[in-house]
């Protein structure tokens, strides 16, 4: 039988797909559920959001000095390594792009935040 036919078969409001065993996953939100000043705080072990940006900002520095460093490094004469030096201001560039990718999603949150109804 070829797919034609097989479709052509197929009544209207008959078909069911497959369905298995497709349940989502679902677990408890993190956390021991106590709040501060209306501030999830989290658990033993969890990173808050705070933490997590501010070790993306620091990544973002680190490899913005790294890249500097060697662009200075390759201008002075101490290293020949041009594939060195261009991929470290490339990750430098695509981290810079993220962080301020990252900043307008977190403004454009805030103001959505702001203009809400209470």
């Amino acid at each position: 039988m070829n797919y034609g036919d097989a479709i052509s078969k197929a009544l209207p409001g008959t078909f069911v797909p497959d369905m298995a065993d497709e349940t989502p996953k679902t677990s408890a939100i993190p956390g021991d559920g106590t709040v501060l000043a209306g501030v999830a705080q989290p658990g033993a072990g969890e990173k808050s959001f705070l933490d997590t940006i501010k070790d993306v900002m620091s990544d973002v520095n680190t490899k913005m000095t790294t890249a500097d460093q060697n662009t200075q490094d390759l201008a002075a004469g101490r290293t020949n390594d041009l594939s060195k030096v261009v991929t470290s201001v490339e990750e430098a560039n695509l981290a810079f792009q993220f962080a301020l990718a990252l900043r307008t999603k977190l403004l454009t949150s805030y103001q959505q935040i702001q203009q809400m109804q209470v």
